[in-house]
């Protein structure tokens, strides 16, 4: 079974008839075993939940639509009983896809699957995303969803143990930001200065992201004296579209060790920083996309 992917959000509508979809690529290389394993965790996990308005558990129902499609459905908090979570599970091929909305009020409930079938019909296994078409890759599978706005993360991390800690994300949407924010920098170095942080500045300026202008700020911080990375990049893009999205890239090395305490980056300065530039210079615009 292969390692995740990540998460998009589509944004639908305004006003009245707004609704959002979430797509989460699990894994690839999932086998019908290990899909309803996986599945049946996730019911057990819904259904050792109490919501406390209806004294029920969280997990209102569970339906197979097919041998591979599992429709769960739960409360979306402990605390209200009207907002209801519609939760389908798909081995899309061999990649374990879930796609979920939210009905609101009762009378949501039978748009909210209509919603989840749509989606389904627009989510598809692909092999080599230069040659995916149109839509949005999400790992092994493409979603050409007809949204709005959208809104995607994907995370990466090394496999290797000795530079386990090790971690990328890519985030991109396609949200107008206000006239007057910040450029990534500027954005970047007020809020550390905000936070009383002084990390030590590696590097900082213009960049190219997939063929876009941008900024990047690569930073070293020392967490009870030892050190940890934080690159980031991101593009000045005004007017985002689903063509020319906002992109930002992160890469952080250290986090925590076993016992939860701070742990140092397995890279030295100029290792991560080569590590980064081999990763920001091959990012491209996917053809058809």
């Amino acid at each position: 079974m292969g390692g995740g992917a990540g998460e998009a959000i589509f944004y639908f509508g305004r006003d009245a008839d707004f609704h959002t979809m979430t797509v989460t690529s699990f894994a690839q290389r999932v086998t019908s075993v290990q899909f309803d394993a996986v599945v049946a965790a996730r019911s057990e996990e819904l259904a050792r939940g109490t919501n406390y308005e209806s004294n029920t558990s969280m997990l209102s129902s569970q339906e197979a639509w097919s041998p591979t499609e599992t429709l769960l459905s739960h409360y979306a908090s402990v605390d209200v009983a009207d907002a209801q979570v519609r939760e389908l599970h798909v081995l899309v091929e061999d990649a374990h896809v879930a796609i979920t909305t939210t009905a609101y009020d009762a009378a949501q409930l039978q748009d909210a699957e209509a919603r989840l079938r749509d989606m389904l019909e627009r989510v598809r296994r692909v092999g080599d995303p230069a040659s995916a078409g149109r839509g949005l890759c999400l790992g092994a599978v493409v979603v050409d969803a007809d949204s709005d706005y959208e809104e995607l993360q994907l995370g990466f991390r090394a496999e290797g143990r000795a530079h386990s800690d090790v971690r990328f994300q890519i985030s991109l949407d396609t949200f107008r930001p206000p006239d007057d924010e910040p450029t990534l920098i500027a954005r970047g170095e007020a809020n550390l200065a905000g936070l009383g942080v002084k990390p030590k500045t590696l590097k900082k300026g213009e960049c190219q992201l997939a063929g876009m202008e941008g900024e990047q700020w690569l930073g070293r911080f020392e967490e009870e004296g030892r050190p940890q990375h934080g690159f980031y990049a991101e593009t000045n893009v005004r007017s985002p579209s689903p063509r020319q999205p906002k992109l930002m890239v992160e890469m952080f090395t250290g986090g925590e060790d076993a016992s939860g305490g701070p742990a140092a980056s397995s890279l030295g300065d100029e290792e991560a920083i080569a590590l980064w530039e081999t990763i920001v210079a091959s990012l491209r615009e996917r053809p058809g996309a």
